[in-house]
């Protein structure tokens, strides 16, 4: 993990609030189940935390950064992967929503199934850029874009080993949707991901100037593919 680009967030957390996709309903609900309570980890600006209030669930979200846990609209905690301040088994299900590669697996997983219930869900969220449509492909290329769809299949690999940690074996859903978009919130999107942020400003901007250029009018959607793994705890 490269912790400089995992703790890059907060410095743009309104510009990630405002531009980054939010995620599917339908992909929410498949991977939580009949959850009541669930608990977002590495919640961010709370994108996932807000899809699951939608649903009528009850949200806790833990998130280590402050500039971003203030943005979120349900009950937070300051805490991390690694440690989270929840008690035993309290929580119906775990959510990850575009932050558990950022996590260290062998501590964060025994704490997931630490908090949760007998019977609950462990669901982890990928927005991943639709590269099967050309303007997108041409920005990944551009972007050198890690969360695109052709590389998600081409590792096609589970995020965590099931039988390794006592869990049901991960099982992966693809749920495509789109996010309106235009060619500012397009700039600010590109401005809150790690690899943007960290860039030095001349450099960053003559980026998003190029990607600007392949975008397909000023009013259009972007469309993205969810990829949701979904695992249950004995």
């Amino acid at each position: 993990m490269d912790a400089r680009r995992a703790l890059s967030f907060g410095s743009a957390a309104a510009q990630y609030d405002a531009a980054r996709p939010s995620y599917p309903p339908d992909a929410v609900r498949w991977a939580v189940g009949d959850a009541t309570r669930v608990l977002d980890l590495g919640a961010g600006t709370g994108k996932l935390t807000r899809v699951v209030l939608d649903l009528g669930l009850d949200a806790v979200a833990v998130e280590p950064d402050d500039a971003m846990r203030a943005l979120i609209p349900a009950e937070s905690h300051d805490g991390t992967a690694e440690a989270i301040p929840l008690a035993d088994e309290s929580v119906d299900a775990v959510v990850v929503g575009q932050a558990f590669h950022w996590f260290n697996p062998t501590r964060a997983i025994p704490e997931m199934l630490r908090v949760l219930r007998p019977g609950g869900r462990i669901g982890l969220f990928w927005n991943l850029y639709d590269d099967g449509v050309d303007w997108v492909a041409s920005l990944c290329d551009l972007c050198e874009a890690e969360a695109r769809v052709t590389l998600a299949k081409e590792a096609g690999t589970p995020p965590f080993d099931g039988s390794a940690w006592g869990t049901s074996e991960p099982e992966v859903r693809q749920v495509p949707h789109e996010q309106p978009m235009n060619r500012e919130l397009l700039a600010t999107q590109l401005r809150s991901t790690s690899k943007f942020i960290l860039m030095a400003e001349p450099a960053r901007e003559a980026l998003v100037a190029r990607v600007l250029a392949v975008a397909p009018g000023d009013e259009f959607v972007l469309p993205h593919v969810c990829q949701v793994w979904r695992a249950t705890k004995p």
